[in-house]
Protein backbone atom coordinates (compact mmCIF):
# COMPACT_ATOMS: atom_id res chain seq x y z
CA UNK A 1 0.00 0.00 0.00
CA UNK A 2 1.23 3.57 -0.69
CA UNK A 3 2.52 5.50 2.05
CA UNK A 4 -0.35 7.98 2.81
CA UNK A 5 1.12 11.23 4.88
CA UNK A 6 -2.14 11.67 5.71
CA UNK A 7 -2.38 9.19 7.53
CA UNK A 8 1.07 9.04 9.69
CA UNK A 9 -0.01 13.11 10.55
CA UNK A 10 -3.35 11.95 11.83
CA UNK A 11 -1.78 9.19 13.54
CA UNK A 12 0.75 11.52 15.30
CA UNK A 13 -1.48 13.88 16.53
CA UNK A 14 -3.77 11.31 18.07
CA UNK A 15 -0.98 9.93 19.58
CA UNK A 16 0.19 12.97 21.25
CA UNK A 17 -3.30 13.67 22.40
CA UNK A 18 -4.34 10.47 23.84
CA UNK A 19 -0.86 11.39 26.09
CA UNK A 20 -2.38 14.75 26.52
CA UNK A 21 -5.71 12.96 28.35
CA UNK A 22 -3.32 11.13 30.61
CA UNK A 23 -1.23 14.12 31.60
CA UNK A 24 -4.31 16.46 32.33
CA UNK A 25 -6.34 13.56 33.98
CA UNK A 26 -4.96 14.16 37.78
CA UNK A 27 -5.50 17.30 37.66
CA UNK A 28 -9.55 17.22 36.44
CA UNK A 29 -10.10 14.26 39.28
CA UNK A 30 -8.62 17.00 41.77
CA UNK A 31 -9.14 20.21 41.27
CA UNK A 32 -12.32 22.54 42.38
CA UNK A 33 -15.02 22.21 39.60
CA UNK A 34 -16.00 25.59 40.20
CA UNK A 35 -12.79 26.68 39.94
CA UNK A 36 -11.00 28.46 36.98
CA UNK A 37 -8.23 25.89 36.91
CA UNK A 38 -10.51 23.23 36.63
CA UNK A 39 -11.81 25.32 33.39
CA UNK A 40 -8.21 25.24 32.07
CA UNK A 41 -7.32 22.07 32.42
CA UNK A 42 -11.14 20.00 31.54
CA UNK A 43 -11.36 22.23 28.18
CA UNK A 44 -8.23 20.88 26.34
CA UNK A 45 -9.03 17.67 28.16
CA UNK A 46 -12.45 16.87 26.83
CA UNK A 47 -11.43 18.45 23.49
CA UNK A 48 -8.47 15.59 23.63
CA UNK A 49 -11.19 12.87 24.45
CA UNK A 50 -12.02 11.64 20.73
CA UNK A 51 -8.49 9.70 20.31
CA UNK A 52 -10.04 6.30 20.69
CA UNK A 53 -12.55 6.89 17.65
CA UNK A 54 -10.17 8.13 15.62
CA UNK A 55 -7.97 5.07 16.43
CA UNK A 56 -10.63 2.94 15.96
CA UNK A 57 -11.76 5.14 12.15
CA UNK A 58 -7.99 5.02 11.45
CA UNK A 59 -7.20 1.29 11.83
CA UNK A 60 -10.02 0.66 9.85
CA UNK A 61 -9.00 3.13 7.58
CA UNK A 62 -5.84 1.69 6.79
CA UNK A 63 -7.14 -1.81 6.88
CA UNK A 64 -9.80 -0.80 3.84
CA UNK A 65 -7.90 0.56 1.43
CA UNK A 66 -6.19 -2.54 1.34
CA UNK A 67 -9.05 -5.13 1.56
CA UNK A 68 -12.20 -3.04 1.19
CA UNK A 69 -11.35 -2.27 -2.79
CA UNK A 70 -10.64 -6.13 -3.67
CA UNK A 71 -7.52 -5.47 -4.90
CA UNK A 72 -6.00 -7.63 -2.23
CA UNK A 73 -7.50 -10.41 -1.02
CA UNK A 74 -7.65 -11.39 3.12
CA UNK A 75 -5.58 -14.05 3.99
CA UNK A 76 -7.67 -13.96 7.70
CA UNK A 77 -5.12 -16.82 9.19
CA UNK A 78 -1.92 -14.44 8.43
CA UNK A 79 -4.07 -11.38 9.55
CA UNK A 80 -4.60 -12.74 12.74
CA UNK A 81 -1.04 -13.73 13.07
CA UNK A 82 0.03 -10.62 12.24
CA UNK A 83 -2.38 -8.71 14.77
CA UNK A 84 -1.23 -11.26 17.21
CA UNK A 85 2.20 -10.32 16.87
CA UNK A 86 1.87 -6.54 16.53
CA UNK A 87 -1.00 -5.76 18.43
CA UNK A 88 -1.28 -8.51 21.31
CA UNK A 89 1.91 -9.55 22.35
CA UNK A 90 3.42 -6.04 22.95
CA UNK A 91 -0.11 -5.65 25.00
CA UNK A 92 0.44 -8.71 26.92
CA UNK A 93 4.46 -7.49 27.61
CA UNK A 94 3.50 -4.18 28.92
CA UNK A 95 0.28 -5.60 30.98
CA UNK A 96 3.37 -7.54 32.84
CA UNK A 97 5.85 -4.63 32.69
CA UNK A 98 3.02 -2.45 34.63
CA UNK A 99 2.49 -5.15 37.02
CA UNK A 100 5.70 -6.32 38.51
CA UNK A 101 6.69 -2.74 38.24
CA UNK A 102 4.21 -1.44 40.05
CA UNK A 103 3.48 -4.37 42.65
CA UNK A 104 6.65 -3.11 44.82
CA UNK A 105 4.56 0.46 45.41
CA UNK A 106 1.37 -1.67 46.69
CA UNK A 107 -0.42 -0.89 43.22
CA UNK A 108 -1.13 -4.82 43.53
CA UNK A 109 -1.00 -7.70 45.08
CA UNK A 110 0.42 -10.52 42.98
CA UNK A 111 -2.55 -12.93 41.69
CA UNK A 112 -1.97 -14.77 38.25
CA UNK A 113 -6.28 -14.95 38.24
CA UNK A 114 -6.07 -11.42 38.97
CA UNK A 115 -3.50 -10.35 36.32
CA UNK A 116 -5.03 -12.92 33.41
CA UNK A 117 -8.59 -10.83 34.19
CA UNK A 118 -6.53 -7.60 33.68
CA UNK A 119 -5.42 -8.65 30.28
CA UNK A 120 -8.53 -9.96 29.62
CA UNK A 121 -10.47 -6.79 30.04
CA UNK A 122 -8.34 -4.54 29.49
CA UNK A 123 -9.04 -2.50 33.08
CA UNK A 124 -5.03 -2.86 34.59
CA UNK A 125 -4.78 0.51 33.05
CA UNK A 126 -6.78 2.66 31.98
CA UNK A 127 -6.06 3.02 28.34
CA UNK A 128 -5.69 -0.52 28.01
CA UNK A 129 -9.55 -0.90 27.38
CA UNK A 130 -8.87 -0.03 23.37
CA UNK A 131 -6.31 -2.88 22.55
CA UNK A 132 -9.71 -4.98 23.62
CA UNK A 133 -12.09 -3.12 21.34
CA UNK A 134 -9.78 -3.06 18.09
CA UNK A 135 -8.93 -7.20 18.75
CA UNK A 136 -13.12 -7.42 18.32
CA UNK A 137 -12.76 -5.67 15.38
CA UNK A 138 -9.86 -7.29 14.22
CA UNK A 139 -11.91 -10.77 14.53
CA UNK A 140 -14.68 -9.76 12.36
CA UNK A 141 -12.63 -8.13 9.75
CA UNK A 142 -14.33 -11.26 6.96
CA UNK A 143 -18.10 -9.49 8.38
CA UNK A 144 -16.95 -5.76 7.99
CA UNK A 145 -15.19 -6.80 4.08
CA UNK A 146 -18.71 -8.29 3.50
CA UNK A 147 -20.91 -5.95 4.73
CA UNK A 148 -18.76 -2.98 3.38
CA UNK A 149 -19.07 -4.64 0.02
CA UNK A 150 -22.75 -5.44 -0.27
CA UNK A 151 -24.08 -2.47 1.36
CA UNK A 152 -24.19 1.14 0.64
CA UNK A 153 -22.67 3.71 2.78
CA UNK A 154 -25.98 5.46 2.68
CA UNK A 155 -27.60 2.66 4.35
CA UNK A 156 -24.73 1.45 6.68
CA UNK A 157 -23.14 4.59 8.20
CA UNK A 158 -26.64 5.26 9.71
CA UNK A 159 -27.66 2.11 10.83
CA UNK A 160 -24.41 2.18 12.64
CA UNK A 161 -24.85 5.14 14.10
CA UNK A 162 -28.28 3.90 15.39
CA UNK A 163 -26.56 0.49 16.72
CA UNK A 164 -23.60 2.57 18.72
CA UNK A 165 -26.57 5.12 20.57
CA UNK A 166 -28.99 2.02 21.13
CA UNK A 167 -26.12 0.09 22.57
CA UNK A 168 -24.03 2.41 24.66
CA UNK A 169 -26.97 4.82 25.93
CA UNK A 170 -30.20 2.08 26.47
CA UNK A 171 -29.04 -1.39 25.84
CA UNK A 172 -25.74 -1.64 28.08
CA UNK A 173 -26.50 1.17 30.72
CA UNK A 174 -25.56 -0.18 34.46
CA UNK A 175 -23.05 -3.18 32.37
CA UNK A 176 -19.37 -1.83 33.58
CA UNK A 177 -17.39 -3.00 30.49
CA UNK A 178 -19.54 -1.51 27.78
CA UNK A 179 -16.66 0.84 26.95
CA UNK A 180 -14.82 -2.90 26.10
CA UNK A 181 -17.38 -3.81 23.70
CA UNK A 182 -17.16 -2.98 19.89
CA UNK A 183 -20.74 -2.30 19.34
CA UNK A 184 -19.58 1.40 21.52
CA UNK A 185 -17.68 2.62 18.70
CA UNK A 186 -19.05 0.31 15.86
CA UNK A 187 -20.40 3.86 14.20
CA UNK A 188 -16.23 5.30 13.70
CA UNK A 189 -15.29 1.89 12.14
CA UNK A 190 -18.16 1.36 9.52
CA UNK A 191 -16.98 5.18 8.72
CA UNK A 192 -13.41 4.62 8.25
CA UNK A 193 -13.98 1.61 6.23
CA UNK A 194 -15.51 3.33 3.57
CA UNK A 195 -13.28 6.02 4.29
CA UNK A 196 -10.80 3.58 2.95
CA UNK A 197 -12.29 2.40 0.01
CA UNK A 198 -13.31 5.77 -1.31
CA UNK A 199 -9.74 7.14 0.43
CA UNK A 200 -8.92 9.53 -2.50
CA UNK A 201 -12.53 10.69 -2.90
CA UNK A 202 -12.52 11.18 0.65
CA UNK A 203 -9.51 13.77 0.63
CA UNK A 204 -10.58 15.65 -2.22
CA UNK A 205 -13.66 16.17 -0.49
CA UNK A 206 -11.56 17.39 2.78
CA UNK A 207 -9.32 19.38 0.50
CA UNK A 208 -12.46 21.42 -1.11
CA UNK A 209 -14.39 21.94 1.91
CA UNK A 210 -11.36 21.96 4.37
CA UNK A 211 -12.62 25.58 5.64
CA UNK A 212 -16.18 24.78 6.10
CA UNK A 213 -14.65 21.06 8.24
CA UNK A 214 -12.85 23.39 10.12
CA UNK A 215 -15.34 25.46 11.09
CA UNK A 216 -17.94 23.07 11.91
CA UNK A 217 -15.48 21.61 13.90
CA UNK A 218 -14.45 24.71 16.31
CA UNK A 219 -18.27 25.10 16.62
CA UNK A 220 -18.85 21.61 17.81
CA UNK A 221 -15.20 22.18 19.94
CA UNK A 222 -17.10 25.07 22.04
CA UNK A 223 -20.39 23.52 22.13
CA UNK A 224 -19.03 20.46 23.81
CA UNK A 225 -16.60 21.69 25.84
CA UNK A 226 -18.81 24.20 26.84
CA UNK A 227 -21.87 22.58 27.54
CA UNK A 228 -19.80 19.44 29.35
CA UNK A 229 -18.26 22.13 31.57
CA UNK A 230 -21.16 23.56 32.62
CA UNK A 231 -22.66 20.37 33.22
CA UNK A 232 -19.69 18.77 35.47
CA UNK A 233 -18.89 21.88 36.92
CA UNK A 234 -22.96 21.59 38.25
CA UNK A 235 -23.63 25.18 37.11
CA UNK A 236 -26.50 23.56 34.47
CA UNK A 237 -27.68 19.93 33.90
CA UNK A 238 -27.62 19.59 29.98
CA UNK A 239 -29.44 16.73 28.23
CA UNK A 240 -27.83 14.53 25.20
CA UNK A 241 -24.23 15.44 25.93
CA UNK A 242 -23.28 12.11 24.71
CA UNK A 243 -24.91 12.37 21.41
CA UNK A 244 -23.62 15.74 20.89
CA UNK A 245 -19.71 14.39 21.61
CA UNK A 246 -20.32 12.07 18.63
CA UNK A 247 -21.16 14.87 16.55
CA UNK A 248 -17.73 16.53 17.81
CA UNK A 249 -15.77 13.52 17.81
CA UNK A 250 -17.10 13.11 14.01
CA UNK A 251 -15.58 16.16 13.00
CA UNK A 252 -12.57 16.12 15.12
CA UNK A 253 -11.30 13.37 13.07
CA UNK A 254 -12.36 15.10 10.07
CA UNK A 255 -10.95 18.39 11.00
CA UNK A 256 -7.74 16.27 11.67
CA UNK A 257 -7.58 14.76 7.89
CA UNK A 258 -8.66 18.21 6.53
CA UNK A 259 -5.74 19.48 8.39
CA UNK A 260 -3.56 16.78 7.32
CA UNK A 261 -3.65 18.17 3.75
CA UNK A 262 -2.17 21.61 4.88
CA UNK A 263 1.65 21.75 4.02
CA UNK A 264 2.20 17.85 5.95
CA UNK A 265 5.19 17.53 3.75
CA UNK A 266 7.63 18.83 5.84
CA UNK A 267 5.36 18.10 8.85
CA UNK A 268 5.94 14.58 8.63
CA UNK A 269 9.38 13.84 7.30
CA UNK A 270 10.36 16.04 10.56
CA UNK A 271 12.80 12.81 12.92
CA UNK A 272 10.94 13.12 15.70
CA UNK A 273 7.27 13.28 14.11
CA UNK A 274 8.93 10.28 11.89
CA UNK A 275 9.76 8.60 15.26
CA UNK A 276 6.69 9.13 16.78
CA UNK A 277 4.94 7.67 13.81
CA UNK A 278 7.04 4.42 13.60
CA UNK A 279 6.69 4.11 17.86
CA UNK A 280 3.29 5.45 18.35
CA UNK A 281 1.79 1.80 19.65
CA UNK A 282 4.92 1.95 21.91
CA UNK A 283 4.16 5.22 23.15
CA UNK A 284 0.65 4.50 23.51
CA UNK A 285 1.43 1.43 25.81
CA UNK A 286 3.93 2.64 27.76
CA UNK A 287 3.56 6.36 28.61
CA UNK A 288 1.26 6.26 31.59
CA UNK A 289 4.35 4.36 33.37
CA UNK A 290 6.26 7.29 33.32
CA UNK A 291 3.12 9.37 35.00
CA UNK A 292 3.19 6.41 38.38
CA UNK A 293 6.88 7.54 38.76
CA UNK A 294 6.62 11.19 37.90
CA UNK A 295 4.16 11.73 40.39
CA UNK A 296 5.82 9.90 42.90
CA UNK A 297 9.00 11.54 42.72
CA UNK A 298 6.84 15.04 42.20
CA UNK A 299 5.36 14.52 45.27
CA UNK A 300 8.30 13.56 47.66
CA UNK A 301 10.77 15.81 46.61
CA UNK A 302 9.30 19.05 45.19
CA UNK A 303 6.08 19.88 45.84
CA UNK A 304 1.82 18.46 46.30
CA UNK A 305 0.43 21.39 44.30
CA UNK A 306 -1.77 20.17 41.65
CA UNK A 307 0.36 22.73 39.63
CA UNK A 308 3.76 21.76 40.63
CA UNK A 309 2.77 18.16 39.62
CA UNK A 310 0.75 18.82 36.38
CA UNK A 311 4.13 20.72 34.87
CA UNK A 312 6.35 17.40 36.41
CA UNK A 313 3.63 15.30 34.56
CA UNK A 314 3.78 17.60 31.12
CA UNK A 315 7.83 17.21 31.24
CA UNK A 316 8.74 13.90 32.03
CA UNK A 317 5.30 11.93 29.82
CA UNK A 318 6.34 13.70 26.48
CA UNK A 319 10.05 14.01 27.36
CA UNK A 320 10.82 10.63 28.76
CA UNK A 321 8.46 8.46 26.73
CA UNK A 322 9.84 10.27 23.52
CA UNK A 323 13.46 9.75 24.19
CA UNK A 324 13.47 6.11 25.71
CA UNK A 325 11.24 5.23 22.10
CA UNK A 326 13.74 7.77 19.99
CA UNK A 327 16.56 5.73 21.14
CA UNK A 328 15.03 2.10 20.63
CA UNK A 329 13.94 3.47 17.36
CA UNK A 330 17.10 5.02 16.40
CA UNK A 331 18.54 1.42 17.60
CA UNK A 332 16.88 -0.52 15.47
CA UNK A 333 17.03 1.47 12.63
CA UNK A 334 21.02 1.16 12.67
CA UNK A 335 20.61 -2.71 13.31
CA UNK A 336 18.74 -2.47 10.55
CA UNK A 337 20.40 -0.64 8.46
CA UNK A 338 23.80 -3.23 8.83
CA UNK A 339 21.82 -6.02 8.09
CA UNK A 340 21.12 -4.70 4.86
CA UNK A 341 16.93 -5.91 5.83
Amino acid sequence: MEKRREIDFANVCLCVLVMLIHILSRAVGALERESLQYAVVFVPWRLASFVVQGFIFLSAMKYFMKFGRGEQRLDYGGFLVSRIKTIILPYILWNLIYYFTLMPLGYFVFDPAELIGYILRGDMISHFYFVVVIVQFYLLMPLWIWLVRKARAAVLVPLSLIVMIAFGQYLAVGYAYNDRIFLKYIFYWICGCYAGMHYEKVMAFLKKYGFAAAALFVLAAVSDAGLTLLNSSGRMYVRGLENIHIVYCSLAVAFIFAASLWKTGKIVDNPVFAMINRQSYNIYLSHCLVLYFADGFTERLITSSQGGILIMRLICCYGVTFVCWGAYDRVKRLKRAKSGC
